[in-house]
């Protein structure tokens, strides 16, 4: 039986992955979830699993950051990150973080069962939807993305919780300026999920 252990931060997906596997006949188990790195961690100090699906947006730390973690305090097991992030920066993190394998969220479960057995067999995989990235220690696809001023204060701000209307409210602005400068940020970035945006500018030092 080959045991693994889900976190990700919606238990629908968590009761997903459980499902897949419930009639036995691929010999693979969910034996342990959690919702958070914070929660995952001592789980894992008593666990058997020997495959950790990971996503790469946490509540309380980036996944990368704890992939990071949890290879250094569990180096026999295998880590594949199962995400819906589409951030070339991101998930070059994740490769040059020597994470096992990638896969989007939405892959198919014979697709996630090869992963498994590929990785257990030494092998790394990315997954056939994971969007293209630069291999290369420290080149990131497209370079670092040039943000004005305006467009630095405001993912700033953001960055620390606050919301468009906040934003505004603090610059002394409207929250159609706010909204403006945060549609430049999509095109900037390539990305059209403000999290994901916020996660990809501190990996690049832009805040």
């Amino acid at each position: 039986m080959i045991n693994i252990f889900v976190i990700d931060d919606h238990p629908m997906f968590i009761d997903g992955i459980r499902s897949l596997f419930e009639d036995g006949t691929e010999k693979i188990k969910v034996m342990g979830s959690a919702n958070s790195a914070k929660e995952a961690l001592p789980k894992l100090r008593k666990s058997q699993a020997k495959i950790i699906l990971l996503d790469l947006i946490l509540p309380d730390m980036r996944g990368v950051e704890f992939a990071v973690i949890l290879k250094k305090e569990f180096p026999e097991k295998k880590i594949i990150v199962l995400t819906g992030e589409l951030s070339p920066a991101i998930l070059f993190n994740a490769w040059a973080n020597d994470v096992d394998a990638i896969l989007m969220k939405y892959c198919g479960r014979n697709e996630l069962i090869e992963t498994i057995h590929d990785v257990l067999a030494g092998r790394r995989v990315l997954g056939k939807d994971v969007p293209k990235f630069q291999h290369q220690k420290g080149t990131f696809l497209g370079g670092k993305p040039r943000l004005t001023p305006s467009e630095q204060r405001v993912l700033n701000l953001l960055a620390q919780g606050n919301t468009r209307k906040v934003v505004g409210e603090m610059l002394g602005t409207s929250e159609n300026a706010v909204d403006f400068h945060c549609n430049n940020l999509f095109k900037k970035f390539n990305n059209n999920k403000l999290i994901s945006i916020i996660e990809e500018a501190r990996m690049e030092n832009l805040i």
